[in-house]
């Protein structure tokens, strides 16, 4: 096969000259190549692309009549080889083609279309016929009506008789030339900007533009091609200005060859193509022996597992464009030795950057920084929060920009936003937008980077940061589909912000202090109000915001209307332990009486809570709290430290970290808090670290565990088979335990326990199968007991004759019930644990201990979370208990797992702990799991 032929790219030939060209020199080198499922590979060469480029031309414009330089739409969803053949062959026809996402709304379509003078639109009905439909429709009622000629896309025959097979030797007829050149500046093609702040507009890209930006790949150092000769680019969307770039002028201009998915259209049916996937697309890489991959960053995210990383390891170069990847899952990839580059480009002002890195950028692993080509002249504008927007500037000779918006020279400003590397100045990295900057009440301003890394959350469908001309900011969560929730349910919430509660710390990580979100500033949309996005799916986030303004303003005012009552709170007549407690008991109480707490329009029934029964040494969590109540407390206390006349206590009051009430959740342990604060001891704040903490907990719910199991004579009320007592049937992952459980004919009966509810314990169980599509049924079953109780009380709460009942039978324990939530403390979960020992206990005596039978079997549904903080430097985790808790240190949700995994390992019984990560549903019915991906 002959080395790749590259036509000049010094704009001396305009992109039909340059396509002819290929046939001129019979370029015999590949330009298109795709493989079928048996991996029987088919190459498109540069002179078969280049001749099929000449048939469409003939079928578009026969015999060259008609006027030059008409444009016409495509809204077509077909094969790539399909729709960029006819693109260029528009070129060859003299034609000026509008390449439109079949995505857009019919009022976006019209707007393109009479912004260009359109009127001739080549389609595929078989697959956009309802779109279709509503566009003659709507184009016929305009006044005056709207003239608008439609055709079927060309059929594959028509254009490829040869495919893959073509030689010079084969009929071909070329297509009659123009009676005058066509000029470089001349409008070679139409392309469309993503519409996030409107309509999306029309942007004109001349045959000069064209070659330049894909001459960028061919002048870099090492150039893109040089890396890899043969890129993955089918997943790629055809209409959008990144794959026209990747797909059709960087074969035709640098010589590349594009690896794409094989036609499904045959040579005589149009068939919808393949749609691409995460799945597909690396298959299909692989197929084509592509030395690299170009996708969106969607699909990096899903290609995380090692499988996946290590054939990515094996390509050159993997780049990813048309959108932010989140940090974590690119730094994950570049660690394991993956080629990740990012493409920073804009149909406005095509792709600037190139690909270099060096040996120190590798090391840093600095995957993400970007660095500008010398054949661009980029215009750095400083912004006082210490960041630039980039303006690209025309360079005619070499990078001529699209769009030209510049008031004072010829350019682009992009409005995005970059941070400057701190020690190597030639690199940068996107942070943001300008039109997206958030400019708060007290002059702040705050870039919405963390959204990027919100997204990167499996919950997480779309994320908007709002908070303008206010003191604090907020986020706005679309939840994916199989994750929608009512937001107006308090719990269902709730439960929702816990289960995205870490991908939102790891945004606050990388935000300064005062742009910090806080759990109450966490909106979730309603399903009927879904947010505003482009035809590239992309998130509008002014229209986001608009859509949900009363919301955030409802919001506010509640968060508001506390903070008023804070400016108020009289401060203790001392700031002593002995003046604490009592005064924060009198703020505590008062949290459901005052103004802000009528207003508050949001939430449930709640707990009325009185001075005069608020223990100061319990979890006040556990008394009714929730995270709003935790915000106004901590606003009062902040309130009262401000308002003392004690200069130390003022201080004191920027100690108060947003998760202070979680952090300390009694009234006992905030007043020592607050006195080491005011005191100056930062090191008082806690009683010992978090390893003491645990280990002496462990060591109150293990005490007379080592006595070991006493042996009883056979119970008379024993049975065969097995009698199960399942805790937290109610939930994601009990349901199916439950039914699982009533289905196995080993299984002679089901205790279902659970905590008492506002209905009764039968109608939630059935609410609980039919919500995640389960026969309910079965539920009809004799097998099942149910049981309403408290595990942290004396025999469960249960009547002693049921306890006792329950004792004498069961052999099986499974403890699944666990409250959900990354915010508390240890301290919070205490009831847990003592819920815990109490079945252990219960399963020490129960019929399963006999002296010729082993100790009754335990089984506890612990988490991953027990390895939050191991050190990956030793390897994965290790599946066996941790003799110290320094894995589990992180969040009192891990940790109390980890407690429980501990005393289970001294009880004596036949236990096991199950570390669950993510369960998102059902692989029989196919349901979601709740409204989160659980986390067990």
């Amino acid at each position: 096969m002959s080395d790749p032929m590259r036509p000049p790219v010094d704009c001396s030939l305009n992109l039909e000259e340059i396509i002819n060209l290929h046939i001129a020199r019979e370029n015999r080198s590949v330009a298109y190549v795709f493989a079928n499922e048996d991996r029987e590979i088919t190459e498109i060469t540069h002179l078969e692309f280049a001749r099929a480029a000449n048939r469409v031309a003939h079928i578009l414009r026969p015999q060259r009549r008609g006027p030059d330089r008409e444009v016409l739409a495509i809204i077509a969803l077909t094969d790539v080889l399909i729709y960029q053949t006819i693109v260029a062959g528009c070129f060859i026809a003299g034609i000026v083609p509008f390449i439109i996402s079949h995505r857009n709304s019919t009022a976006a379509i019209f707007q393109l279309l009479n912004n260009t003078s359109s009127h001739r639109l080549l389609t595929t009905k078989g697959s956009l016929a309802k779109t279709m439909d509503a566009l003659s429709a709507d184009f016929v009622q305009k006044n005056p009506p709207y003239p608008l000629s439609m055709e079927e896309i060309l059929l594959l025959g028509q254009i490829y008789p040869y495919l893959g097979h073509e030689t010079t030797e084969d009929p071909f007829v070329p297509y009659p030339g123009p009676k005058s050149r066509t000029a470089v500046d001349e409008v070679a093609m139409y392309v469309h900007s993503s519409g996030d702040t409107g309509f999306p507009k029309s942007i004109p890209a001349t045959h000069r533009t064209a070659i330049q930006y894909a001459a960028m790949g061919r002048y870099s150092t090492p150039s893109s091609f040089q890396l890899s000769p043969r890129q993955a680019v089918g997943a790629l969307p055809a209409f959008h200005g990144y794959g026209m770039m990747v797909q059709l002028c960087n074969p035709i201009l640098a010589g590349g060859t594009a690896c794409i998915y094989p036609p499904a259209s045959t040579a005589t049916e149009y068939l919808i193509p393949v749609t691409p996937t995460p799945q597909n697309a690396i298959e299909n890489a692989k197929r084509t022996k592509a030395t690299g991959i170009s996708v969106v960053p969607a699909f990096l995210v899903e290609w995380q597992s090692p499988e996946d990383v290590a054939y990515l390891k094996t390509l050159n170069l993997v780049m990813y464009g048309g959108g932010p990847l989140p940090p974590r899952f690119g730094d994950h990839l570049f660690s394991q030795g993956v080629n990740v580059v990012p493409v920073y480009a804009g149909s406005e002002f095509g792709g600037p950057t190139i690909i270099k890195r060096g040996e120190a950028e590798v090391a840093a692993g600095e995957w993400a920084r970007l660095r500008f080509s010398n054949r661009s002249k980029i215009r750095w504008m400083p912004q006082a929060d210490g960041t630039f927007e980039c303006q690209v500037l025309s360079v005619p000779e070499t990078y001529q920009v699209a769009v030209e918006n510049l008031a004072d020279v010829k350019g682009y400003a992009t409005k995005d936003l970059f941070e400057r590397h701190p020690t190597k100045p030639d690199l940068y990295r996107i942070v943001g937008r300008l039109d997206d900057v958030l400019i708060m009440a007290n002059g702040e301003k705050t870039v919405p980077g963390p959204e990027d890394i919100m997204m990167a959350s499996p919950l997480v469908k779309g994320a908007v940061m709002f908070g303008r001309e206010r003191n604090q900011v907020g986020v706005l969560i679309e939840p994916n589909p199989q994750n929608a929730l009512d937001p107006a349910a308090g719990q269902q919430l709730a439960d929702f912000r816990n289960a995205i509660w870490p991908v939102i710390e790891e945004a606050n990580e990388t935000a300064p202090a005062f742009a910090r979100i806080y759990k109450e500033m966490i909106l979730v949309t309603d399903s009927e109000r879904p947010m505003a996005r482009t035809p590239k799916q992309t998130v509008i986030k002014k229209a986001t915001v608009a859509l949900y303004q009363k919301d955030i303003e409802e919001l506010y005012d509640t968060i508001e209307a506390s903070g008023d009552a804070a400016s108020d709170v009289e401060p203790p007549s001392s700031w002593t332990l002995r003046d604490l407690q009592p005064w924060l008991k009198t703020q505590a109480s008062r949290l459901d009486f005052g103004e802000q707490r009528r207003n508050a329009k949001k939430h449930v029934k709640r707990h009325n809570k009185n001075v005069k029964w608020l223990m100061g040494s319990l979890d006040l969590f556990e008394q009714g709290f929730d995270s709003l109540d935790a915000t106004f407390l901590r606003h009062r206390i902040v309130g009262g430290l401000h308002n003392s006349p004690d200069e130390k206590a003022k201080r004191a009051a920027n100690g108060i970290t947003q998760n202070f009430v979680y952090d300390h959740p009694s009234v006992e342990e905030l007043a020592k808090a607050i006195a080491a604060l005011v005191n100056g001891d930062a090191n008082g704040i806690k009683d010992g670290g978090k390893n003491t903490i645990i280990e002496e907990m462990i060591t109150k719910y293990s005490e007379g565990l080592n006595a070991g199991v006493e042996d009883r004579e056979t119970n008379p009320k024993a049975s065969p088979g097995t009698i199960v007592l399942l805790t937290g049937s109610t939930g994601g992952l009990g349901t199916h335990l439950l039914q699982i459980l009533l289905n196995l004919a080993s299984v002679r009966r089901v205790y279902a326990f659970n905590r008492r509810g506002k209905s009764p314990l039968a109608e939630r169980q059935k609410a609980a199968f039919l919500d995640r599509g389960l026969d309910a049924e079965i539920l009809s079953s004799d097998k099942l007991v149910y049981l309403e109780g408290d595990a942290a009380s004396p025999t469960l709460g249960l009547p002693l004759d049921v306890w006792t009942e329950v004792r004498d039978t069961i052999t099986l324990v499974i403890h699944n019930a666990w409250m959900l939530d990354f915010n508390k403390m240890l301290s919070s979960f205490e009831p847990h644990v003592k819920g815990t020992r109490n079945l252990i206990d219960l399963a020490r005596q129960g019929a399963g201990v006999t002296d010729s039978r082993p100790p009754g079997r335990f089984m506890f549904t612990s988490s991953v979370g027990t390895g939050l903080g191991w050190d990956a430097t030793r390897g994965p985790f290790l599946e066996e208990l941790q003799p110290t808790a320094d894995a589990a240190i992180g969040s009192g949700y891990s940790e109390s797992k980890y407690v429980t995994e501990r005393i289970l390992a001294v009880s004596g019984l036949d236990a096991t702990s199950f570390r669950i990560g993510q369960i998102t549903g059902s692989s029989s019915s196919g349901a979601c799991i709740g409204i989160f991906t659980l986390c067990a």
